[in-house]
């Protein structure tokens, strides 16, 4: 039987934390925060009957509806906000179902978010299950592989009970969302080899932190599971790293880009000419890359004056200097002053 590297498929998920609330009460956080839960409606397509997520045999060229039914436990009314969005690699090597700005490698044989028919807010009434279908126009083409990813329910508002009190005055709302896979294929049976390459090579930043970004596009119509990277940087006609990382416990998804950071640890870039030197391994097959990259001085200004974990060196304040000045005349004006008092003292 067929094995998909799925990773998390469907689980709740905190998104974000703002802050806000003036004197917001803390109240204790339930199982689900969310008050309402999510499930997928299985169609007769389904491939693999165990699977929890949507795991599509597909005919090309016909629509695909699914159904995910939301029930709302609270006794209000639920606001959700949906997407369906084509399955994303993000930095860190960690596949992502909800929508996101990394990106998709051109080979993929569609993008599943834009054909994708959906709803995008849907309202539960209290203590009531709604459907919430959308409706997928599968190309009218076959692909080896499959197409993943997923669709995401988002709360539209936060309720009380999701405030946690930071300190006195200023709550910290977590807004959740649910993300269900979706799998789609039109064989059954099949094997697609993985396929990689590394396509370029720059100078970049991860969370205002200088990073080496290396653009690796996954071109096969399935998952690179188990993924470790090993990657050194060097000076051009240099053999001596300057810096390296370790990573390992991966996962890229099919027909993406994964852009791998390299932390430079708080260091700032120099301009000048570099080799990155890459080792991709995975379940199956092992990767060799050796990439030439460029600095420009304008791009390492730039990035060196944007990262937050460089101590920039800014000179002397003007208003120490200042302060320098002002002592230097005062100590000059006491010094005048002793030595007069001093001579008049020998002239009496």
């Amino acid at each position: 039987m067929k094995k998909i590297g799925l990773g998390m498929m469907s689980l709740i998920i905190g998104l974000t934390g703002c802050v806000a609330g003036i004197n917001a009460k803390q109240k204790n956080t339930p199982v689900n925060p969310m008050g309402v839960s999510v499930s997928a409606v299985l169609p007769s397509n389904q491939f693999n009957k165990n699977h929890t997520y949507f795991d599509l045999l597909v005919k090309p060229g016909e629509d695909q509806k699914l159904t995910v039914n939301l029930t709302n436990a609270t006794d209000d009314a639920q606001e959700m906000i949906t997407a369906v969005t084509t399955a994303k690699t993000n930095v860190n090597g960690v596949v992502e179902y909800a929508p996101s700005k990394n990106k998709l490698d051109q080979t993929i044989p569609f993008d599943l978010g834009k054909a994708t028919d959906f709803p995008k807010k849907i309202t539960v009434p209290a203590h009531q299950t709604v459907p919430f279908t959308f409706t997928i126009h599968v190309p009218n083409q076959t692909w080896p592989g499959i197409v993943a990813g997923g669709v995401s329910i988002t709360q539209a508002k936060v309720n009380d009970n999701q405030q946690t009190k930071k300190k006195a005055g200023i709550s910290i709302l977590n807004r959740y969302a649910y993300a269900i896979g979706i799998v789609m294929q039109t064989q059954a049976d099949h094997t697609v080899p993985e396929k990689l390459t590394l396509k370029k090579v720059t100078a970049g930043q991860v969370s205002l932190r200088n990073a080496v970004m290396s653009e690796l596009h996954n071109k096969s119509e399935n998952y690179i599971n188990r993924v470790a990277i090993q990657s050194k940087v060097y000076r051009a006609n240099s053999k001596k790293v300057l810096y390296e990382s370790k990573r390992s416990n991966m996962q890229i998804a099919p027909n993406t880009v994964f852009n791998y950071p390299l932390s430079i640890e708080g260091t700032a870039f120099k301009a000048g000419r570099y080799r990155m030197k890459m080792t991709v391994k995975s379940s199956h097959n092992t990767w060799y890359f050796t990439k030439n990259f460029t600095i420009s001085a304008a791009k390492a200004k730039t990035l060196n004056a944007k990262d937050v974990s460089i101590v920039h060196d800014t000179g002397i304040p003007w208003w120490i200097w200042l302060i320098i000045v002002c002592l230097a005349g005062l100590s000059g004006v006491l010094v005048f002053v002793v030595l007069k008092r001093k001579k008049q003292d020998q002239t009496n």
